[in-house]
Parts: structure tokens; C-alpha cells; sequence
């Protein structure tokens, strides 16, 4: 029926170190210390150190075998009567429970706005004449009317089947989730009749939701239900049951085939706040002997302006992680985008580096060549002619001018931009850079237009090498 069925009071094992949410403190003791402080201390007040309760330290102390204090221990030890004696801590083969983690939540671990929002809602509310709506016990028939919102409520409770422990329950949209037995329908819903106008004072509202009836306020809502806590009993086997036992002796079977308890309605009631599980904040406002739910009405209004404060702060923290996250990325985007960026430029730098190195290879050659035929014929004419032209091509090649049309081709660009959102990858196709590379041009300087142009047409405009197949077997023919 709940929608969020983890209770407030219990404590998280084995959860990952650092991921206890906003206002949770995780502590790790030994078995043997927190034998020694519940044996030492009342149990209420080493589980305030822990900010559980201490009923959640009692099923903490069960699930890692620590014996604790009986009902009413220290009351009869301060009395002088005679109480039951300190057992020993038992051993355990499971070395998994010799440390116990606890996952509390202090008041002053709230954040600053939580703790306010909640006592502004009492100071306002103590300061307002609530007697009827907050103060009065409710019973059936009397009271105010009952808004027409609950009736849909009404209406799936009092239709639901009792289960086999003798409670009905109601779900679903524009319903509250409820789970009591059939004679306390009304007192359930009269408490609710007066939440809602109480709740209405600081701005709260029934809200119809998907899955039942929040309270919310213009930018959020704050789930709830009714529940009635059971009455636990233990169990009277039947002869059936003792006759199935006596059975299953035969088979080798110890384990008794009934349950240890029975759980009947117990007539207490709960309003339970499903928000913000495993926060510290109080979530369930229950019947008890000093007090009922309907003389709690104001601190529940005061708890849903505790709840709603930190889910704005959940949200808050939400969305700075969600900014940081997001800049994080953009950084790392930029940081990408100039790596890049400067990769390409070594590259288009290596080119040119490695033209001027080959050109001062074949400088050295060339001179190598002309000083030997300085005293004789030159046998390497050919060569060195191909050399002088090889290296008016790499002049060319590495002219300030050529370079500098080569790098805008490439969209080459050595100057850091101001932004680089919505910047494409420069020089290719589908998003894939290109490696720039040094070229040839033909440049029309009335049109002020370049074209970039093959090495060997460049070479015959500029008079290097012959314009046509022709004419290169005429030379070859001459030569």
C-alpha cells in the first residue's frame, strides 16, 4: 500500500561508505563497544548518540547477536529491584558482525534551512487558537464536514476486504493510502478532514496524484498515508497445528509450523509522511499513551514544512551538481577542442619542417655536385638541374604566401577562438579531421581566387617541367 514502505526509524547495513544521503551520519562501533553502551546507558539515550531510535538500535543489537537490557531495566534498577543479570556477549563464527554500522541522522546534521522552515511552522502555529482543528480528540460522527476530496478515500476504504489480520486497505489516485481496520474509518478520516485545514494555513493543499492524495504547495507535493499499528500477540498453535508439528518431529524436523506472533489491529493510528527516507526527519506520528495523531496535527504541519524544505534543498544540491557536471563537461569539451586544435597545427608544422629539411638535403647535394665539376665537366647536369628544380618547388611550397592559403584551405586556424560551443570539426568530412597538408596554388590575383593545383602543374606553369606529353618527348629528343 505504501508507497515508499522503508520506515524512518530503520538503520542501513552494509551500505557503501560516503553514499548516506543529505543529513544522514554513518558510525561503526564493534560489537563489544555497543555491548558496553547499551549496558551502560538506558537504550533511549545511546540511540540518541546515534540519531535512530531505539527501537531501530534494539533490531540492530538483534541482527548482530548483542543482548540487551529487558522493558523496564532501569527503572527497576534505579528502584532497588532485582533485574535480570548482565549476559555475556556471545561469540559468532561470522566475523561480518563483529563491526556494526549504524545510519543515523542528528538534528544539528539537517541543514540550516530544514531546521528553520520547522520552527517557523511552530512558532506560527502556536501563536494561532487551534483547539478544534489541532487539540480535540476526534471520534465517529462528530467534528466538522468532512471534504468532498476524501470521499473517493471513503469510498475504497469501506469497499476494501479485511485481509486475514483484520485490516482493509484503499490505493490509488486521488486516494489516501490507508491500511486500518473497518471500525476505525472514520476516526481515520476525521483527523485527515482537520490536517487539511490546518495544513491549508501554511499554504499545503490536497493534490490528487497518480498514485494517491498529496498535500503539496505551488512547486512540489508530499506523499501520505494512514496506517493503524498491529496489536502482536504470541501465537496459540491449534491441535492442527501441534498435530503437524508432532509430524514433521517424525521427519526430523524441529522448526514449529506456526508463526511466533499474531498481529490483530490494535486501534492505534499513524500518519505516516512517505518522503525523504533515511534523512533523519520524522516521518510517522503515532498514537501513544500521552498523546493521539489528532493532537499532533500541528507538528505534522510542521514536519511537512521540515519535509518539503529539504526536498527544495535536495533539489537545490540537485541541480548545482547537475551546473557542475554540466560546466565540467563543457570544460572538457574545450580541453578536447584545443588538444585538437594544436595536434593539427604540429602537424601542419611538422610539413613544412619536413620540406625545409629536404631542402637542405638537396642543398647539400647540389653543392656537393657543382664543387666537384668545378674542375672538370659536370657529368650530373640532369641531376643537379633536377635539384634546382626540386627546391624552387619546396620555395614555393613554404612561401609565406602558399602557407598561409594552405592552412585557410585546411581551416586551419592559429589564433584560439572565443567559444567552443557549436564548433564543427574544421577540414573534413563527417565530423573526421583532416591532416592538413602544405599545396600548390594557382592564384588569380584580378579574381583575388586560389586554386589549389597538382605539383606537376605547377611545375609547368612555372616553366619546370613540360606542359604535355609531346612536348616532353620533343625535349627528351633534343636533350
Amino acid at each position: 500500500m505504501r508507497r515508499d514502505k522503508i520506515n524512518q526509524e530503520a538503520t542501513l547495513e552494509g551500505q557503501p561508505a560516503g553514499s548516506a544521503p543529505t543529513g544522514q551520519d554513518v558510525h561503526t562501533v564493534s560489537r563489544e563497544e555497543l555491548y558496553e553502551q547499551v549496558w551502560a546507558r538506558p537504550m533511549t539515550k545511546v540511540a540518541a548518540d546515534y540519531g535512530v531510535t531505539s527501537t531501530a538500535l534494539k533490531k540492530t543489537c538483534d541482527r548482530h547477536k548483542i543482548p540487551t537490557p529487558d522493558r523496564g531495566y532501569w527503572a527497576k534498577l534505579e528502584h532497588g529491584k532485582q533485574v535480570r543479570k548482565r549476559p555475556r556477549l556471545p561469540r559468532l563464527s561470522d566475523t561480518k558482525l563483529d563491526r556494526v554500522r549504524i545510519n543515523g541522522s542528528l538534528p544539528e546534521s539537517l541543514p540550516e534551512e530544514v531546521r528553520k522552515a520547522g520552527t517557523e511552522v511552530r512558532e506560527r502555529l502556536a501563536s494561532m487558537s487551534l483547539p478544534e482543528l489541532a487539540g480535540a480528540t476526534a471520534s465517529s460522527g462528530s467534528g466538522g464536514k468532512e471534504p468532498s476530496i476524501l470521499r473517493s478515500t471513503r469510498r475504497a476504504i469501506s469497499k476494501g476486504r479485511p485481509d486475514v489480520q483484520g485490516f482493509k486497505s484503499s490505493q490509488g489516485s486521488g486516494i489516501v493510502p490507508m491500511k486500518i481496520a473497518p471500525y476505525s474509518i472514520d476516526r481515520a478520516l476525521l483527523p485527515l478532514s482537520r490536517l487539511f485545514v490546518l495544513a491549508g494555513t501554511e499554504g499545503y493543499r490536497p493534490k490528487i496524484s497518480d498514485t494517491g492524495l498529496d498535500l503539496a504547495t505551488e512547486d512540489l507535493s508530499i506523499p501520505f498515508g494512514v496506517e493503524e499499528r498491529p496489536r502482536k500477540t504470541p501465537h496459540e498453535p491449534t491441535e492442527a497445528e501441534l498435530k503437524r508439528r508432532d509430524e514433521n518431529l517424525r521427519w526430523g524436523s524441529s522448526r514449529p509450523p506456526w508463526p511466533q506472533y499474531d498481529y490483530s489491529p490494535s486501534g492505534r493510528l499513524s500518519i505516516v509522511i512517505h518522503a525523504n527516507s533515511w534523512s533523519g526527519l520524522r516521518r510517522t506520528y503515532s498514537d501513544c499513551k500521552t498523546q493521539s495523531v489528532e493532537a499532533m496535527l500541528p507538528e505534522i504541519v510542521a514536519g511537512l514544512a521540515e519535509h518539503a524544505a529539504l526536498l527544495r534543498e535536495r533539489r537545490r544540491a540537485a541541480e548545482e551538481r547537475e551546473r557542475q557536471h554540466r560546466e565540467a563537461e563543457a570544460r572538457r569539451r574545450r580541453e578536447e577542442a584545443f588538444s585538437a586544435r594544436e595536434k593539427r597545427r604540429l602537424e601542419f608544422i611538422d610539413a613544412i619542417h619536413e620540406q625545409l629539411l629536404e631542402r637542405s638535403k638537396l642543398a647539400a647535394v647540389l653543392a656537393h655536385l657543382e664543387s666537384s665539376a668545378v674542375t672538370g665537366e659536370n657529368r650530373a647536369k640532369s641531376i643537379s638541374a633536377w635539384i634546382r628544380r626540386r627546391i624552387q618547388q619546396i620555395d614555393a611550397l613554404t612561401c609565406p604566401e602558399f602557407v598561409d592559403l594552405s592552412a585557410r584551405s585546411a581551416k586551419l586556424d592559429f589564433v584560439e577562438p572565443f567559444s567552443d560551443l557549436n564548433r564543427e570539426n574544421p577540414g573534413s568530412y563527417y565530423g573526421y579531421p583532416s591532416t592538413p597538408r602544405l599545396q600548390f596554388w594557382s592564384i588569380d590575383e584580378q579574381k583575388e581566387l586560389a586554386t589549389s593545383i597538382s605539383a606537376l602543374e605547377w611545375a609547368a606553369r612555372a616553366g619546370l617541367a613540360p606542359e604535355s606529353e609531346s612536348e616532353d618527348a620533343d625535349q627528351s629528343q633534343t636533350g
